[in-house]
């Protein structure tokens, strides 16, 4: 990685080209993504099949209103738990009206909508590319461009149709940090007011914007050159604008509240700043290399991620100080806000759950830093203890960003076409154990949904396929281990878990229903024709639900569905006063 070696590919135009045709080859298995998880909810709600936003509003998700929100308990899929005050809607009406255009365009041809993401995800290259050739010419700023380009974790921005907000948001955002770069550092005024309208479209887009707002005060901290009054006054007006849209965004309705996975910092800054203490060192974990996607995944795994994100942190600092002395001072000053701008701009995806797509706008800044450890890893291949050191930390750190995380985006593209068609195979299974004949007076019960593709994903897939609906969707419980049933009278059973277990303690259930809203013993929740009733509970959780329905449960308008072989199958209630283990079922071995 010398510069007089390889100088030819270390120099623009060349190295922009370079790395734009390297991410669109790993783009490319992308376009065989089709439709995954809410883009199906999308789709519903272009054809007016969804009883939940609307097609310029696609990212309301619960709307806050405990009348609204009846429907969709009552009928499914949402669950009985789900909190009736629920709030997950994102304010994000360019985003909504570029995917409606794609829906006028292309209907259900998902190809099309995913050329559309791969266009914006080139754009976001090029705009970074064009940033960093303003800013640090040279080797450094072409390694930092091809590790941003081939990040893995930004699979999911370009490949989920869903996400693609964060793509268009963050391009929008980009060009107006550069404008407001091209006002502070080259002096024209013009540029200023340029600058602020792309950054008030790019807010119109998604939250990711405010990831880069966050960029341009690390700028004016510890980036630009003038007196703290020059530097403040040229950060007022854009921070001026991000309070104006946070205002905005409240007073429309926007935002979330009642969830575990989604934090309002407006609305609920204790519940946020609690949550940051772990969320924030696992993303940083996660910008390092770390699976971070296992905090939802596993709940075990959470402090050995926060462990591992300090860590990573700790050993990071010191091989940025160990560079630090051979780079020039226009790399040190920016280097060192964009280090800035990628840790405060951690603070607006800490609302939601840490998973690895929201590093797309962190990993810009993060990028950089990467490229100064391992530029200064390779220039210290000489023997001695310290330097060889340097070296085999950049070796580790440089087969995970440039060899492991490009040869991640064709298998994790595999992986998410499985579980589309493992969702699509389930849904037609189960469509297998009810009856056609009197499918619209049914109430489909489902005893132990498995994971959110079961419980919320299984009728959507029916009703994009224009088949036949039940009356109703009714998940009871969504647990991996098989609950015990007890048949407590002619209309009720009672569900447990072994082991002493507790029913909504996992991060799917608490999606709907935060710990703060925890359902206390003797609490009843009432739907048209079935009653829930805590019959014991903890400060952990329910431990044993009780579920009374308006008819016995013989009756042909309820159909009982029970986890087995991979599977929902067909369960018919036992006898009164028996109790049953579905596990013995579920593993008849």
């Amino acid at each position: 990685m010398d510069d007089s070696s390889s100088k030819r590919w270390f120099e623009f135009p060349r190295a922009l080209w370079l790395s734009l045709v390297v991410a669109l080859v790993l783009d490319l298995p992308t376009l065989g993504m089709g439709f995954a998880l809410d883009d199906n909810l999308h789709l519903l709600i272009f054809e007016g099949r969804w009883p939940l936003g609307s097609p310029m509003d696609l990212f309301r998700f619960a709307g806050g209103d405990a009348e609204g929100m009846r429907r969709i308990v009552q009928e499914g899929p949402y669950p009985w738990w789900t909190l009736p005050e629920l709030k997950i809607a994102f304010w994000r009406p360019l985003s909504s009206a570029l995917e409606a255009l794609d829906y006028r365009l292309f209907g259900r041809n998902a190809v099309g909508y995913h050329l559309h993401s791969v266009a914006w995800y080139l754009g976001v290259v090029a705009l970074f590319g064009v940033l960093l050739r303003r800013l640090i010419p040279g080797s450094l700023a072409v390694l930092a461009l091809l590790l941003f380009a081939v990040d893995d974790a930004h699979l999911l921005p370009v490949g989920w149709i869903s996400n693609r907000n964060a793509l268009i948001s963050t391009a929008l955002a980009l060009v107006g940090l550069r404008l407001h770069l091209e006002w502070r550092e080259a002096r024209k005024p013009w540029a200023l007011p340029l600058s602020l309208v792309a950054l008030a479209v790019s807010l119109t887009a998604g939250e990711s914007a405010l990831g880069v707002f966050a960029y341009l005060l690390a700028y004016e901290l510890s980036g630009a050159r003038g007196t703290v009054v020059e530097r403040l006054r040229a950060v007022a007006l854009a921070a001026v604008l991000a309070v104006g849209y946070l205002g905005v965004y409240k007073a429309l309705g926007y935002g979330a509240y009642g969830s575990a996975m989604y934090l309002d910092p407006v609305g609920e800054p204790g519940r946020y700043l609690v949550a940051a203490l772990g969320r924030v060192p696992a993303l940083i974990g996660g910008l390092l290399g770390v699976p971070v996607d296992l905090w939802g995944i596993n709940a075990a795994s959470r402090p050995a991620l926060v462990g591992l994100g300090l860590a990573g942190l700790a050993v990071l600092v010191l091989l940025v100080r160990s560079a630090w002395p051979a780079l020039s001072e226009e790399e040190r000053r920016h280097s060192r806000w964009l280090s800035v701008g990628a840790a405060l701009s951690l603070l607006p995806v800490t609302s939601s759950m840490p998973m690895g797509r929201l590093l797309f706008v962190p990993s810009l800044g993060a990028s950089v830093l990467l490229a100064v450890v391992l530029r200064h890893a390779w220039r210290s291949r000489a023997r001695g203890w310290r330097p060889r050191g340097v070296a085999v930390a950049g070796g580790v750190l440089a087969l995970f960003h440039l060899v492991l995380a490009p040869l991640s985006w064709p298998a994790m593209v595999v992986m998410i076409r499985q579980l589309g068609t493992h969702t699509e195979e389930l849904a037609q299974n189960v469509r297998r154990e009810l009856d056609p004949a009197r499918l619209a007076s049914q109430r489909v019960v489902v005893l132990d949904a498995r994971d959110i593709g079961v419980l919320l994903y299984v009728p959507v897939r029916w009703a994009l396929r224009g088949q036949e609906m039940p009356r109703s969707w009714w998940p009871l419980s969504m647990v991996q281990e098989s609950p015990i049933v007890t048949r407590t009278g002619l209309t009720s059973l009672a569900l447990e878990l072994p082991r002493g277990g507790h029913f909504l303690s996992t991060e799917a259930e608490q999606t709907l229903r935060a710990p703060e809203h925890v359902l206390g013993e003797g609490t009843q929740v009432k739907l048209e024709g079935m009653r829930v009733t805590v019959l014991a509970a903890d400060a952990q959780g329910p431990t044993r639900l009780g579920f009374e329905f308006d008819v016995p449960l013989e009756d042909p308008s309820l159909v009982f569905l029970h986890w087995r072989e991979g599977t929902l199958r067909r369960l018919t209630p036992p006898p009164e006063g028996t109790r049953l283990d579905l596990s013995a079922l579920s593993n008849p071995l």
